[in-house]
């Protein structure tokens, strides 16, 4: 029952059902490993030598850093809620996680005898070259007519333009956008990030246009009529065009969902792959946001602004980014070096 109430916080906080199945998954996982062993064990008679022994269990099936400390977070959230819930028992006040002698127990997997793995946060980074890019948006520009090729233009454009992360611009609906009551001609976009975050953020005017222009194509852009896109409708939804000839006007499916960020990843690849840029199946979503800060930080060079735009909460985490992605090291010191080894 606490469980469930958990993960309905989760996803109260969050408003995303994936961020709820990625917890529901990693809890799921625990318990999986617990009942396994033998005797079985009960979540709540765990220490922390369980917690370790799941994590080189999940190392040994071949996870990633990144998600044996995902699967490590979303469990000790858990704990933690647990913990902090509270009941009446006898007349003493009591959390639903307390040892023999009713006393609250520690957090299993929050104690520093559980270290994180070590994570190279940017080690992946791919950003595009001016040149894929180029090659990419003509493309995709040549299929702006057509109904799915009208959604991908406009959806990689707003990555591109934007740097926003992939859920952040999959789930975008139609409500969240109004026109900038300082800035004529310029569009505002209400965004929901990680950890509940939220905020507004400028959304480009090409952005906004390319939007508009997919859905006219799409049948959804209808000024005054009762068929036009309500505010609570998402913008990129899935769209059924097997057996048709993917001309104007055709319908999207009819229930308002959204792409998954899974779509928006095969979407970039089978561009890619089609403007003939190599290694196309090597790039992630995320590398667009890479190429969003490698192009606004060699335009523009200001830190600050570039933290505001990736909606980083620290300007210190944007300055990791900045190094470890953005800049190539320079060699300004190897050839005097050299020199010197030659002469006395």
């Amino acid at each position: 029952r606490l469980r469930d109430e958990w993960l309905k916080a989760k996803e109260s906080r969050s408003g995303s059902r994936h961020t709820r199945r990625a917890y529901e998954k990693a809890t799921n996982d625990w318990l999986d490993f617990l009942s396994e062993q033998r005797p079985p064990v009960q979540p709540w008679q765990v220490d922390t030598s369980h917690v370790r022994a799941w994590k080189e269990h999940l190392a040994e099936r071949g996870l990633s850093a990144n998600t044996i400390n995902a699967r490590l977070a979303a469990c000790s959230s858990w704990y933690t809620f647990v913990i902090n819930e509270r009941h009446l028992v006898g007349g003493v006040e009591r959390t639903a996680f307390f040892d023999a002698a009713g006393r609250t127990r520690a957090n299993p997997f929050k104690t520093g005898n559980v270290p994180r793995e070590r994570v190279h946060s940017y080690k992946r980074a791919r950003p595009l070259s001016v040149r894929n890019v180029n090659a990419l948006l003509t493309y995709l520009q040549g299929r702006q007519h057509l109904l799915t090729g009208s959604r991908n233009y406009a959806l990689i454009l707003t990555f591109l333009l934007t740097g926003w992360r992939n859920q952040e611009v999959v789930s975008m609906r139609w409500g969240d956008i109004r026109e900038s009551r300082t800035q004529p001609g310029a569009y505002v976009f209400r965004w929901k990030g990680k950890g509940g975050k939220e905020g507004n953020a400028a959304l480009p005017v090409r952005a906004y246009h390319a939007i508009v222009h997919h859905l006219r194509v799409a049948g959804r852009w209808l000024p005054g009529h009762p068929d036009h896109i309500a505010d609570d409708d998402y913008i990129w939804q899935p769209l059924i065009t097997h057996g048709l000839t993917n001309l104007n006007n055709q319908k999207e499916v009819p229930q308002n969902t959204h792409i998954s960020t899974g779509t928006a990843l095969q979407i970039l690849r089978r561009s890619l792959r089609a403007a003939g840029v190599d290694d196309w199946q090597e790039y992630r979503i995320h590398d667009l946001r890479h190429t969003f800060a490698h192009r606004l930080h060699a335009t523009t060079g200001d830190l600050e602004k570039l933290r505001q735009l990736l909606h980083h909460e620290s300007l210190g985490t944007t300055g990791i980014y900045v190094r470890e992605v953005l800049e190539d090291p320079i060699d300004d010191w190897s050839e005097g070096l050299y020199q010197s080894m030659l002469h006395i």
